[in-house]
């Protein structure tokens, strides 16, 4: 596996992971997942671990990946964005209506308490609407309180 670069970005800065995007979406491989920063003083609780196979809770602080899509090969894979979240139920129903809105024109993949959120943007959707996107609703699915900023972990493939 690769070593990631990590940034850190203000939520007033989408375009900082857009110009990530945009390489990766190049080069047609890699991914960035992405999280809110938590204070320092803030009590996390932990994520339940693989054996709380009947827990219905993912992470209370949420990720999204975002997965360039592939070229050519055996199979092309478009765009994906995943996200964890620790609210205990499907969302997509709790996001409409917000700024973390699932955008008309991207598909919903699958939406599960403990699995997350997978949804589709249409092929050519842009890097900064897709990254505005997700941190609309990282900032709307984080239990903790959190800051302005995120951290992006990008992984060239």
């Amino acid at each position: 596996m690769t070593t990631p670069s990590k940034l850190v970005v203000d939520v007033n800065a989408p375009e900082v992971i857009a110009v990530q995007m945009a390489a990766l979406i190049d080069s047609g491989r890699g991914w960035i997942n992405v999280l809110p920063e938590i204070p320092e003083d803030v009590p996390v609780p932990p994520t339940p671990s693989a054996f709380a196979v009947f827990s219905k809770r993912g992470p209370v602080v949420p990720m999204a990946t975002w997965t360039a899509p592939t070229k050519g090969g055996r199979r092309s894979e478009p765009t994906q964005v995943g996200v964890q979240h620790g609210t205990a139920r499907p969302v997509a129903k709790r996001l409409v209506g917000t700024p973390a809105e699932i955008p008309s024109g991207w598909r919903r993949l699958t939406d599960h308490a403990r699995r997350g959120l997978v949804v589709l943007p249409p092929v050519g959707a842009e890097p900064l609407a897709i990254a505005t996107w997700i941190f609309a609703v990282l900032q709307e699915l984080c239990i903790p309180p959190h800051t302005t900023f995120f951290e992006a972990f990008v992984y060239e493939g």
